[in-house]
Parts: structure tokens; C-alpha cells; sequence
């Protein structure tokens, strides 16, 4: 149920103008995430949280790369049964052509980043999967569409991309169950990472050619040690946070309490406590957002009311000048 739910949190995050792939919104997403792990697994050492948060943070980047690579083996996928028809004699429809000569997937294929992440990687795990898309996407409607339009440049073939993509990758439950089987994180990541492709391929440039940049994966040294000591911060001030819960938990009964909600406020306390270049306010909005997708229909409103009181209450004591 909480991976559940956090496929449809993940979904839900609108990526900003930055590009960097691993911004402070998936950050809190995995450092909640491996807290659970770390309290319901009954395991005590940070260390293996830490270990956890990396390995899931780095997983999200891999599987970035995946996903794009998808799209160069279709097309290298292509130009083989292309190449096999015209040693037999075989026909070759027009968008069969169409698709193998794409523009945009040539750059891609031509990538010296997408090149370098992959030169010793052997993804021969994909091959069936990549046959199984190329037939749908031969046989669908976006390539009939793209053939009747008048205008054949890299925009356009930009945008079939994104098209091709959307439909049959984004949404596609056989992919996704691929992909869990080749990586356990990669299926609660997928449709937060299907938006950073379509950003990706929305921000390819012609002229960029095989210099195109994808997105890093921290926007500065400061965002890549953000998460490990979130987490640290997170389970040290499991204490202090749990007893200012009960202090305010006026009608409710500590104990009776969601464990998630306990869990989140925890660590946007541990947020507010240990970053405070951090307005207030982002955290207690992105915390209040996560809890929407995580809990139950009340919670919103009880973490977001708890979240200012003590809040308000750390700012009173002077532990907090923000």
C-alpha cells in the first residue's frame, strides 16, 4: 500500500524550470521512504539507511538513463528490421521509414552523455520488451498521423517523440513490470521519472548534436548531501518530535495515531530543525503534499495544523529564526 501510494505522490510532483533530475522534492520523497523501511523493518543502524537512501537516489538516476536508451533501442530495433526486410525483398512501409529516421532519436542515439553512462552496461535484459513497443508503435495511430502532416523537421519529430512516448511507455503496465524486476526501486520512481524524459526530449536542441545536455543529477554539492543528513536528523529527533506530538495531540490518542503522519512530521521537523535556509513554508507545504498521497483523507488537515503549532512554537522558544 505505501509504494502504492507513492507512485501516484510521485506522479503528482510538477517538475520546475531547473535542470537537475534529483531536486529536493524527490529527496524528501526517498528519505521518508527508507525511514519507513527503517522503522517498520525494525533495523537500527544508520548506516543501512544511508546505504538504502543512496542506492534508491542513484537507482531514480539509472533508471532516467533507461528510460532514454528505451527510445534508442527502438530505433536501432528499427533500422535491424528495416535492413532484414530489404535483404529480403520484403516491403517497408513508409512509417517504418518515418521512425527509423527520426531526428530526434538520431541525436539521442548519437549522445555522447547517454553514450558514456552505457558503455559497459548490457541491456539485453530490454530486448523483448523493445520488440513488443516497436510493434505497437509501428501499428498505432501517431506515426499514421505524423505521415499525413505536411511539415517533416526536427520539431515535428520532436513532438512525435513525446507522443510515442507518452502513450506507450508512460502508461505501459508490462514496462513497468519489467523494470521492477530489473531494479526494485524503479517502479515507484517511473512516472516521476517518465515526466523528467518528456522534459528532456522537450529541451533537445538540433544544433546541440551529440553535445546535447541531459540533466544533471544535483543542482550543487549542497542538494546531493541534503537527503543523508535529513535522514540522520530525521531518526536522531525521533524523540523530541514524537513527545512535542503528544503535548499537542489534544484529541487524539498518541498511540492511535497513523504511523505515516507520525513519520512525516517527524521529518519536516527534522527539516525545519536542520536546514534553515528552508522557509517554513516550503517545508510544511511539501510535507503537507506528501501526506495527501500517503494517508488517510483527514491527514492533510491534522499534519498541516500540527506542523505550524510546533512551528510556531519553535519560533517562540527561539530555536527557529526564520
Amino acid at each position: 500500500m505505501f509504494y502504492a501510494k507513492m507512485f501516484v505522490l510521485l506522479h503528482s510532483v510538477r517538475l520546475s524550470c531547473e535542470i537537475v533530475m534529483i531536486n529536493r522534492v524527490l529527496i524528501r520523497l526517498k528519505v521518508v521512504q527508507v525511514m519507513y523501511a527503517y522503522y517498520q523493518n525494525g533495523d537500527s543502524k544508520l548506516a543501512s539507511a544511508e546505504r538504502e537512501l543512496s542506492e534508491s537516489v542513484n537507482s531514480a538516476y539509472s533508471l532516467y538513463h533507461t528510460l532514454l536508451y528505451l527510445l534508442v533501442a527502438l530505433r536501432r530495433y528499427s533500422l535491424k528490421q528495416i535492413t532484414r526486410k530489404q535483404k529480403m525483398n520484403d516491403h517497408v512501409s513508409r512509417k517504418e521509414l518515418l521512425f527509423a529516421e527520426n531526428r530526434l532519436l538520431s541525436q539521442l542515439e548519437t549522445n555522447e552523455s547517454l553514450a558514456s553512462y552505457f558503455a559497459e552496461e548490457d541491456m539485453s535484459w530490454m530486448s523483448d520488451t523493445v520488440k513488443a513497443l516497436y510493434e505497437q508503435v509501428i501499428s498505432g495511430e501517431e506515426l499514421e498521423e505524423y505521415y499525413q502532416e505536411d511539415v517533416f523537421d526536427y520539431e515535428a519529430d520532436k513532438l512525435l517523440c513525446r507522443k510515442i512516448y507518452k502513450k506507450y511507455i508512460e502508461n505501459n503496465d508490462a514496462l513497468d513490470e519489467v523494470l521492477e524486476q530489473e531494479n526494485i526501486y524503479w517502479n515507484g520512481d517511473k512516472n516521476l521519472i517518465d515526466s523528467f524524459v518528456l522534459k528532456t526530449i522537450k529541451s533537445f536542441e538540433e544544433s546541440n548534436g551529440a553535445e546535447q545536455p541531459l540533466l544533471q543529477a544535483y543542482k550543487d554539492p549542497e542538494s546531493s548531501t541534503f537527503g543523508n543528513e535529513l535522514l540522520k536528523n530525521g531518526i536522531d529527533l525521533e524523540e523530541r518530535c514524537r513527545a512535542i506530538i503528544s503535548q499537542h495531540c489534544n484529541r487524539w490518542d498518541p498511540s492511535r495515531l497513523a504511523f505515516m503522519d507520525v513519520l512525516i512530521i517527524q521529518a519536516a521537523f527534522a527539516e525545519m530543525m536542520s536546514f534553515p535556509a528552508i522557509p517554513l513554508k516550503v517545508t510544511i507545504n511539501e510535507y503537507v503534499e506528501m501526506t495527501k498521497y500517503l494517508s488517510t483523507p483527514g491527514s492533510a488537515s491534522f499534519v498541516n495544523g500540527m506542523l505550524d503549532t510546533i512551528s510556531k512554537e519553535l519560533v517562540c522558544n527561539g530555536e527557529l529564526n526564520k
